[in-house]
């Protein structure tokens, strides 16, 4: 028995010990590619000829394949470890979907294919589960489908499964699995194609780590379906949720109405039709432009919209915007995503009463159909023309931070919105900045970014300290936000168990920085 009981210890001290090595490890990597992304960032932003974009475009490309590299092989290790840890908490699941397609859509639009979702209308808004972790496996699934596909489309579609249970299904237009390797692409370190001219890199580890983690999820995943015309990959788990369905209000307006939808996307147009029915219209998908000039001059058809999709192209696009004048209440709607608008120009959708940007978020495009006359809004809520930046102008920040590159990179980007940074070398410089600021000697901070692993005291110990300082000061707790290359869930508790009210992951995006400072902000 003992003899057991010191293998199982040593096997155990073993295993903490890989992670612990992969965890170190993990961050040296990522400190100069944080360091790479973020400045390919602030370059992207200053002007460039062709040339100099591509290279860009082709550092940014490597530098994000090797960051999804770095996590796979620490989430392997994780879950080889035993480590992995459900967080149950209640989401929005319409919202986890379609941010989920969104975040992929820049993949899939720049090298031409469709990306979509469709949530069946009778599943819950809001669900009890891991968030985080259905959110990695549709990502990898999706993301997968993204890099096979070359000509057509990807899909997600959500709807209820077996014994209670949520199914969520990715389809794509791909070349297929052959059979031969349809058992091994779940296994660790294997790919659908395992040869030496794969077209495809990889290390082999999304599929084999999604079926983990929805098994311990308590449920499976699956090739459903798999050929020339594309593949089906399919996975089911229990997720306890409210008996409202998602979507709970109805556009009256749409009852009854005539919806003629014009394009030949594999999924994209189906799945607007689907949901316009829902809501009472009486919809149609015509594939051919010819189908749909000779469906809008019948003389026996009056419709309420026109939905072209503009991937039928400038030829086709400019017919059937004609061809809509002709019905006085009718409204003509252009379906594009960002880059087929940098490609058409703005005449194009000047021949249009408005547009829908793809991918199209299903829930409130009822209204958009209605409220698609005011382009100005319709632009600003998907992010199509020159938002005014926000501002941070006058307020002061310290930027604790030992890595020059990484300090370079935050402080540039707050700088662009006006804000005043202190930078401190490593946790005893911060210490010291907070009190001098209690002091009087110096202007107080409105925040602290704070680094994580810095030499001399680290982070949390510096947040601490900055706490009991406060606490025999009586100061109102200044904000800190935690800075980290390690985005594991014990980080992140780490960090607020210190007093952190924040936790961003290196390269800093700057929409997520201002976003969780003015959050902090309005929470103070």
């Amino acid at each position: 028995m003992k003899s057991a009981a010191a293998a199982r210890d040593k096997a155990e001290a073993a295993s903490e010990a890989k992670s612990r090595f992969l965890a170190t490890v993990s961050h040296e990597f990522r400190t100069p590619l944080n360091g790479i992304l973020g400045l390919a960032e602030l370059l992207a932003a200053t002007p460039l000829n062709a040339e100099q974009r591509s290279y860009l475009a082709a550092i940014r490309a490597s530098g994000d394949a090797l960051s999804s590299l770095i996590n796979e092989i620490l989430d392997f290790s994780r879950l080889e470890a035993g480590k992995l840890e459900l967080k149950q908490s209640e989401f929005d699941l319409p919202a986890l979907i379609e941010g989920a397609v969104e975040l992929l859509s820049p993949r899939a639009q720049g090298k031409g294919i469709e990306i979509c979702s469709l949530i069946d209308k009778d599943l819950p808004r809001l669900v009890i589960g891991d968030s985080g972790r259905l959110r990695q496996v549709l990502i990898n699934l999706v993301g997968n489908a993204v890099k096979f596909t070359e000509v057509g489309g990807v899909a997600v579609e959500a709807a209820p499964g077996c014994e209670d249970r949520l199914r969520f299904s990715v389809f794509d237009t791909g070349p297929g699995i052959p059979e031969s390797r349809r058992r091994a692409i779940f296994h660790d370190f294997e790919q659908a194609d395992g040869s030496s001219t794969r077209r495809h890199e990889g290390t082999g580890l999304g599929l084999a780590i999604s079926r983990r983690i929805v098994q311990h999820m308590g449920g499976k995943l699956w090739l459903e379906d798999s050929g020339p015309r594309g593949s089906r990959f399919c996975f089911e788990i229990p997720l306890q949720g409210t008996t409202t369905p998602w979507v709970r209000e109805i556009e009256p307006r749409l009852v009854d109405r005539q919806i003629l939808i014009v394009g030949d996307a594999p999924f994209g147009c189906d799945y607007l039709a689907r949901r316009l029915s829902d809501a009472g219209a009486h919809t149609s998908v015509v594939r051919e432009q010819g189908q749909a000039a000779a469906r809008l001059s019948s003389g026996d058809y009056t419709p309420d919209f026109v939905i072209v999709d503009c991937s039928l192209g400038e030829s086709a696009i400019g017919e059937l915007s004609n061809l809509s004048r002709k019905f006085p209440r009718c409204k003509s709607v252009l379906l594009f995503s960002p880059f087929e608008r940098r490609a058409f120009g703005e005449a194009m959708l000047n021949n249009f009463d408005g547009w829908l940007v793809k991918p199209v978020r299903l829930e409130s495009v009822g209204a958009k159909l209605f409220y698609c006359t005011s382009r100005k809004n319709e632009e600003k809520e998907h992010g199509d023309v020159e938002r005014e930046e926000p501002s941070l102008s006058g307020r002061r920040f310290l930027l604790a931070e030992d890595n020059d590159v990484n300090a370079l990179l935050v402080e540039r980007q707050l700088g662009k919105l006006g804000a005043i940074v202190t930078r401190a070398h490593d946790g005893i410089e911060a210490v010291r900045l907070v009190e001098e600021s209690f002091a009087g000697t110096a202007p107080p901070f409105a925040a602290i970014l704070m680094d994580i692993r810095m030499p001399n005291l680290d982070g949390l110990s510096a947040a601490r300290g900055i706490r009991a300082l406060e606490q025999s000061r009586m100061r109102k707790p200044v904000s800190i936000v935690a800075l980290t290359a390690n985005a594991f869930d014990d980080d992140r508790e780490a960090a607020l168990l210190a007093g952190m009210q924040g936790f961003l992951t290196k390269p800093v995006d700057l929409a997520a920085l201002v976003q969780t400072l003015n959050e902090i902000d309005g929470q103070g």
